[in-house]
């Protein structure tokens, strides 16, 4: 078996006119404590300030800035690029959580050599990094699978030998990693649930959950077709049920987060008000900001 220093790790993003998080992004990778890590950015052409940043980001990361055909296309263009055995995908405006989070990650692909995929919990956050909610993952579930999308996109890494080219569906604009679960399942890839909070999803205005809910429920119906998924509203009920669960569970992480471990940017007092959020509160009464 290839020693585990010796795995190449390549961390795929997509970049597009969020240069307000994209140092965020970057640092989180540079500080990872293992050595071996190529940082792919593909940049769709953007006027925000994103290429000034690049252009000082050094020789740890390779980039390019040109049009494209959104965000599937230039993670199929970072993966042509890329050369890593263990393959990460983190967009712009996420960050891996703390230093150690490839390490680990790198660690238990060694550990388990009949696994393709391995994803951990997620910390949802603001713009400014402050804590609203943690994203608990279970251990894999297939039925489960086939009814929420359980895995956070920047919380999972992939083994190189169980993707194809192109990595990700071009057709689907929402639900693209949950495509590519769903793909590696019915494949009869192995999914690997570590217990470790891997990274970061960043909840702000502009994310596509928020601006383009017309397309994820397009993708949803099309994923319903393909693989035989609960499509809303069917299955509401037990969606409900899960994030009740995730809820619950991903109030026992809260104690592990402190910001002078995390490897992105978080305000000293990033945890104030999380508590309240992840167990007593509706999403709906969360302050404008935090929604």
């Amino acid at each position: 078996m290839t020693a585990e220093h010796e795995l190449l790790v390549s961390v795929l993003t997509p970049s597009y006119n969020q240069a307000a998080w994209l140092s965020d992004n970057l640092r989180s990778v540079a500080r990872q404590s293992y050595p071996s890590i190529e940082h792919i950015v593909m940049d769709g052409g953007s006027t925000d300030g994103t290429l000034d940043i690049l252009s000082t980001a050094g020789d740890s990361v390779r980039w390019r800035s040109e049009p494209d055909k959104g965000q599937s296309d230039a993670i199929n263009k970072a993966f042509r690029e890329s050369r890593g055995e263990i393959v990460g995908w983190i967009n712009s405006d996420d960050a891996y959580f703390d230093r150690r989070v490839i390490a680990d990650v790198v660690s238990c692909f060694v550990e388990h050599p009949d696994v393709d995929v391995v994803y951990g919990h997620c910390a949802q956050v603001t713009g400014n990094g402050a804590l609203v909610q943690m994203l608990w993952a279970p251990p894999f579930d297939r039925r489960l699978l086939r009814t929420v999308d359980v895995i956070s996109q920047p919380s999972a890494f992939l083994r190189r030998s169980a993707l194809s080219d192109p990595m990700l569906d071009e057709t689907f604009h929402f639900a693209m990693d949950y495509e590519l679960w769903l793909r590696l399942d019915a494949a009869s890839r192995g999914f690997h649930r570590i217990d470790r909070i891997t990274a970061i999803d960043r909840l702000h205005a502009e994310r596509k959950s928020s601006t383009i809910q017309d397309v994820m429920h397009s993708d949803l119906r099309r994923l319903s077709e393909m693989y035989g998924t609960v499509a809303p509203p069917e299955g509401d009920r037990l969606r409900s049920r899960f994030y009740v669960r995730q809820r619950l569970l991903g109030a026992l992480l809260l104690p592990k987060v402190r910001a002078r471990d995390v490897a992105f940017t978080a305000p000293e007092h990033m945890k104030r008000g999380a508590w309240r959020r992840q167990i007593a509160s509706r999403r709906g009464n969360w302050p404008a900001g935090l929604k």
